[in-house]
């Protein structure tokens, strides 16, 4: 059991101290609960340019470059990463360092200066780059995915929005997004490593009492229901097709998606999973294939990926939904289940090796109102049965759910062989279903 306590400062700001006697480097990480899925199509990536301008400067230290030296010169490193729902900061340095590089943290966060607007604009534009074709046209199967699982829902809006948003914000802009949400009730900071719970608060204290009062700030809730997938096939060429399967599930608040989480252990952690396997090392099918699974608070969503030849598209999806199909069936196999709670078990164990890893086991958590210990997950997880994850198989992965999304050289052959294939696959699903 991990040694954590939970501290609210006077201006309402939850912080988690986690001492851990045993690390060399210590973590302060702040999670600010905005993301892509708290804007409108016309603020769209604002979120994600916020977090890059916040680097550009603070009133102590009014520039990147200052921000940057100060940081490394103590032995620090920062980090920042904007998701779907919300925005992490993170800074690590020498112990006896934290408390210092903790305020140059707290400073960009409460007191920003958003110098050198253009220069960023310049930055994000050409990270936006790599979703687009010469023509502007969005080639991410990523976003294409998000976009047919969530439709015009934020969800389904693409993280870092798009060149056009991102040119035309300004500074008003900036500065109203972030008075609204980072105020304390809509933030939670983290704080672990060796020293004791008192000087990590104390760290974290002095640099965030600044953030102002405010309350948690509500995304637009997500309705789940229930809806056939969807295809889309985006012309691109190239000597590979990248293909994606998009499946709906459970969120954080839904039980149920225990099941799913481990059932997506079974099919891929590790190349000697199902999906590894099968794909690449039995048919060479591809060089590589992954499975992910995604939860916010009330849906989430499963993604499989893999770039492959366009003569061998149909033959991927026939091996995935037949893989699918086999854990509907029959579920896991005793010894499948067993190595993927052994292999979630070591996961856990590891969070005592980093501190970060820590800090993102419990920040997060805290957010969503989902705060549990490890021992609390583990016990969820390892208790779960061959029978609910084949049933949590049939409920999710049904064909008919599965959204597709094909970047690649246009075929008209292959398009019509998926049609076949999705046909093939949920008759025989219902016929189950049926049974």
């Amino acid at each position: 059991m991990h040694d954590v306590r939970s501290h609210r400062l006077a201006n309402g700001l939850r912080v988690l101290t986690i001492h851990r006697p045993h690390l060399h480097r210590a973590v302060t990480s702040v999670y600010v609960h905005v993301g892509s899925r708290h804007e409108r199509p016309r603020h769209n990536g604002l979120s994600h340019f916020l977090e890059h301008m916040l680097f550009r400067g603070s009133e102590a230290l009014p520039s990147a470059a200052r921000v940057n030296d100060a940081v490394e010169s103590l032995g620090g490193s920062m980090n920042a990463a904007t998701h779907s729902d919300f925005t992490m900061f993170e800074l690590s340095a020498p112990p006896d360092a934290l408390a210092a590089v903790s305020g140059i943290l707290g400073g960009i966060l409460t007191r920003p200066v958003f110098a050198d607007r253009k220069v960023e604009v310049g930055i994000v534009r050409e990270e936006l780059l790599e979703d687009v074709d010469a023509d502007g046209r969005d080639i991410s199967p990523d976003n294409h995915a998000r976009r047919l699982v969530f439709g015009r829902h934020p969800l389904g809006a693409p993280i870092a929005g798009t060149a056009r948003n991102v040119s035309r914000f300004g500074e008003d802009d900036l500065r109203a997004h972030h008075a609204h949400h980072y105020v304390a009730g809509n933030m939670v900071a983290c704080a672990a490593g060796p020293l004791e719970h008192d000087e990590l608060l104390r760290a974290v204290s002095r640099s965030l009492r600044r953030v102002p009062e405010g309350p948690l700030r509500a995304a637009k809730p997500y309705a789940r229901r229930a809806r056939r997938g969807r295809h889309a096939l985006v012309a691109h060429p190239g000597s590979q097709t990248a293909l994606r399967l998009a499946y709906p599930c459970e969120g954080l608040d839904d039980p149920g998606g225990a099941a799913t989480e481990m059932l997506l252990r079974v099919i891929d952690d590790g190349m000697s999973t199902r999906l590894y396997r099968q794909v690449c090392e039995e048919r060479g099918l591809a060089y590589d294939a992954s499975a992910d699974i995604e939860r916010f608070a009330e849906v989430g969503v499963i993604d499989v990926a893999a770039s492959v030849a366009r003569a061998s598209v149909a033959d991927v999806v026939e091996e995935v939904l037949g893989i699918f199909r086999a854990l509907a069936d029959e579920g896991p196999t005793a010894a499948e289940l067993e190595k993927a709670k052994r292999r979630f078990g070591f996961d856990l164990d590891a969070l005592d090796d980093d501190a970060q890893d820590l800090c993102d086991f419990y920040g997060p958590a805290e957010l969503f109102g989902q705060r549990r210990s490890p021992d609390d997950r583990r016990e969820e997880l390892m208790a779960l049965s061959r029978d609910e994850l084949r049933v949590a198989a049939a409920r999710v992965l049904d064909p008919a759910r599965a959204n597709v999304v094909l970047v690649g050289p246009r075929a008209t052959k292959h398009e019509a062989q998926l049609k076949s294939l999705f046909r093939s696959f949920g008759a025989k699903w219902r016929k189950a279903g049926a049974a």
